[in-house]
């Protein structure tokens, strides 16, 4: 029996490079973090994590996929 058909299902989940809002720095967050993630630089909240999908309070520049 040839399995060719079976799709591999792939995450939704990746890694987001972030700009915090108050100091400018740029940090890497994982999506579906499941802690509060805070900025290395000022302390600044960029992550928050809601159950699911976290809350992201910087700009996303770009997603690694």
């Amino acid at each position: 029996m040839k399995k060719d058909h079976v799709l591999v299902p792939e995450p939704s989940s990746k890694f987001n490079k972030v700009k915090c809002h108050e100091c400018e720095s740029e940090q890497i967050v994982y999506s579906h973090s499941s802690t509060q993630v805070i900025c290395n630089s000022c302390g600044n909240v960029l992550s928050k994590a809601t159950g699911s999908i976290a809350q992201i309070n910087g700009k996303v520049l770009e997603a690694a996929e």
